[in-house]
């Protein structure tokens, strides 16, 4: 005993506490069903006060995560205070502060501050890994960095061609994240729905002008058919007998399908405009030039709200038109519902293979990296799997070869119809929002 130093009654003890098995039971000091419990009413209360807290989802990290941000300046301290007055003045009971605190941490994926800038999984994962990780993952993270550096290599190429070549047009384009109204800097608006409102933006690099299209949730979405048709409104007023390229991130249900690929041939074709090669910039590295657009709108919200608040979306419109203080004034064009076009039509009447390019073999359209369409060849759309002048383009024969997007003449009896250029509305009414939020509104 003097030797483990401890005395008879542990051991005592021990042999008391022990089973037929030998097994000794565990200390139950404390161990009770008597613990003081929170009141699943008061719990309810404050699950439904956060619940009505609008929130957004990250703009650049949509797609990595399904965390969530709360617009403005807020912060816990602030979201307690309105909840506890809330409860005071409906005469209802309310909880601590810290068991407030427990619930919005521990129960919900709810962030204070959306990111700014692209953050790149790949990278992090490098820069996460141990040595033997990191010796494993090298050949991809030299690729990636690769990658990176020439995407950003060939913008730059391009842009410098551009300045000094007038026929050349060279953009990036991207949709910002959600204006929502109404908006205020009053915390009660915090916890009002909200009616959203969607700006798509160009930017010209070689001039400098940027370009706003506008536009609220009940006129329309914002899928492939609302950016592709924005992007069709900018070609048919700056790029007549243009060699145009955009630059934009990796969104495949905006930016990177068959749906885009197809007004890009729709506008080849029958607008003025002799070719249009977007590149996609590498995933988690998509800052670029547009971005500034975004910020500059940003800043001149917060500078009005402090004057009063936004309550209908027409309101925007002149926050976007002021929002540039330098230079040339952004563009502004509020998009009419009659204006967006149904790109899953188009693609239909343009071709029926985009799965296939000529070498029979399946296009990833997922590791694009750059899609070209020209006048020349109205039929085909060419793509690449990396950047640089020495990689060929692969071709996709995008309409059937009997049938010509310009051409009337027919080799068989079964073929399509000549595509007459027109398009079709994407929608034929107003679109509708909840009755909860149309209450609020």
């Amino acid at each position: 005993m003097s030797t483990l130093n401890i005395g008879d009654t542990m051991i005592r003890t021990a042999m008391r506490k022990s089973n037929d098995k030998k097994i000794v039971s565990p200390d139950l000091r404390g161990k009770h069903g008597n613990h003081k419990k929170l009141d699943p009413a008061l719990k309810a209360g404050v699950k439904k006060h956060i619940e009505s807290l609008p929130t957004v989802e990250s703009h650049y990290l949509r797609q990595q995560t399904e965390r969530t941000y709360i617009e403005g300046d807020l912060t816990l301290a602030t979201l307690y205070r309105d909840y506890k007055r809330e409860c005071e003045e409906s005469g209802k009971p309310f909880v601590k502060a810290c068991i407030y605190e427990q619930i919005f941490n521990f129960e919900y994926n709810i962030g204070w501050h959306r990111p700014k800038k692209d953050q790149c999984s790949t990278c992090e994962r490098y820069a996460n890994s141990s040595t033997v990780e990191k010796a494993e993952r090298q050949s991809e993270y030299e690729k990636h960095v690769a990658d990176k550096t020439k995407s950003r290599e060939e913008k730059q190429r391009d842009v410098s061609i551009a300045l000094q070549d007038p026929t050349r047009v060279v953009a990036v384009y991207d949709l910002q994240s959600v204006l929502s109204t109404p908006c205020s800097e009053v915390s009660d608006f915090y916890y009002k729905s909200k009616l959203a409102t969607y700006n798509f933006t160009i930017f010209n690099i070689a001039n400098k002008e940027g370009s706003c299209y506008v536009w609220s949730e009940n006129t329309a979405k914002r899928g492939a058919n609302e950016i592709g048709s924005c992007v069709l409104q900018f070609l048919t007023s700056n790029c007549k007998e243009k060699h145009v390229t955009f630059y934009s991130d990796n969104c495949a249900g905006q930016n990177k399908n068959k749906y885009i690929a197809s007004l890009y041939l729709y506008a080849t074709t029958f607008l003025e405009i002799q070719s249009i090669t977007h590149k996609y910039l590498v995933t988690g590295h998509t800052q670029n030039e547009g971005d500034s657009m975004h910020s500059c709108i940003e800043k001149e919200k917060k500078r009005l709200l402090k004057g009063g608040p936004i309550f209908i979306p027409a309101q925007w419109v002149p926050v976007i038109q002021g929002a540039k203080k330098k230079g040339k004034p952004y563009h502004v064009k509020e998009m009419d519902q009659s204006e967006f076009f149904d790109l899953q039509k188009l693609s239909n009447d343009i071709g029926t293979n985009f799965i296939t390019d000529v070498e029979k073999k399946k296009v990833k359209w997922t590791e694009i990296k750059i899609m070209m369409v020209t006048k020349d060849e109205p039929d085909s759309l060419f793509f690449k799997y990396d950047y640089g002048d020495d990689i060929p383009y692969s071709k996709i024969q995008v309409r059937n070869n009997n049938v010509s997007l310009r051409s009337n003449k027919r080799k068989t009896r079964n073929e399509n119809k000549q595509f007459s250029g027109k398009l079709c509305p994407a929608y034929s009414e107003e679109l509708k929002i909840s009755k909860q939020k149309k209450m609020v509104l």
